[in-house]
């Protein structure tokens, strides 16, 4: 990806973030909670679909990654886990904060000094919300990295086969 769609995505990320802040106090949490719901559901199952690929179409690549073979030979397995991996650590981070905040914002309400700041925390919760939805759209385009890996790997083996068909004596 390039340098510049990754600034591009950092600007737009920062922009959300801020108008979330800003706009979010008015927001109650009971509406904010339904997205965070929103939130575990999408996480969960973007966690369920990266390991079903894993398990499924790379289970050679994580025997060879954890298996006995020197570091250097499994640098390259690791790093293609890795990438599969990611949208995972990303989704188990979105449970994480969205189960504390589902324990977090009741306790919260029964502290009479809090009361309060309620406008604040309800916009630095939906600046959160905003986070949480930037990094979920991001785990959900690295769950297309299986699917491209299988086409790269396809249209590799078609190329070959092409050369292989072109090497054979007597084909013209």
């Amino acid at each position: 990806m390039s340098i510049k769609i990754k600034i591009l995505f950092i600007i737009i990320v920062l922009l959300v973030i801020i108008v979330s802040l800003l706009l979010g106090g008015k927001i109650a949490f009971k509406e904010q909670m339904v997205i965070y719901d929103g939130l575990r559901n999408t996480s969960a199952i973007i966690f369920a679909v990266m390991g079903a690929w894993i398990a499924l179409l790379y289970p050679q690549k994580l025997s060879q990654a954890f298996g006995k073979k020197p570091y250097k030979e499994k640098s390259d397995d690791i790093d293609q886990i890795n990438r599969l991996f990611r949208p995972m650590i990303y989704s188990t981070s979105i449970l994480s904060i969205v189960i504390g905040m589902a324990f977090i914002v009741p306790l919260a309400k029964q502290v009479e000094y809090l009361i309060q700041f309620k406008e604040i925390f309800r916009a630095l919760s939906f600046a959160v919300i905003a986070f949480l939805t930037m990094l979920q759209f991001w785990s959900l385009v690295l769950t297309l990295v299986p699917g491209d890996s299988i086409k790269d790997d396809l249209d590799e083996d078609k190329e070959r086969q092409k050369m292989l068909a072109r090497m054979r004596p007597g084909k013209k």
